[in-house]
């Protein structure tokens, strides 16, 4: 059973190359889509990207700032502690104090067992 060609042989070579021009020209067609596609998801990723980027530096420079503010508030009440602590006594001063409530209290006993021995 052989197959009788209905055209002659030039007009299959003729329809051959137009149908591998048609091939490739779809061929390339389908390869400029998928890459235009390709680009678009790419463009909207790095959009995307920039914008969580934008936000993230937002949050971050946010963050810098409360950061800077509680730096400060420590640092102002790190100096007024230590202007409190240079307020109170020393031992010294507490040594002294010391004596003196002591001195006070020998006194006042000393009133108190006169005040008894009358």
């Amino acid at each position: 059973m052989s197959v009788m060609p209905t055209e002659s042989p030039p007009w299959g070579f003729v329809q051959w190359s137009l149908t591998a021009l048609t091939t490739c020209l779809a061929s390339a067609g389908g390869f400029l889509w998928r890459f235009a596609l390709r680009l678009e998801k790419l463009e909207s990723a790095g959009s995307r990207q920039k914008a969580d980027l934008e936000t993230t530096r937002d949050a971050v420079d946010a963050a810098l700032l409360r950061l800077a503010e509680r730096f400060a508030h420590m640092h102002d009440d790190h100096f007024r502690l230590r202007e409190a602590l240079s307020a109170l006594p020393g031992r010294g001063d507490l040594r002294d104090l010391e004596d003196r409530l002591v001195e006070r209290l020998e006194s006042l006993a000393a009133r108190f067992d006169r005040a008894l021995d009358r």
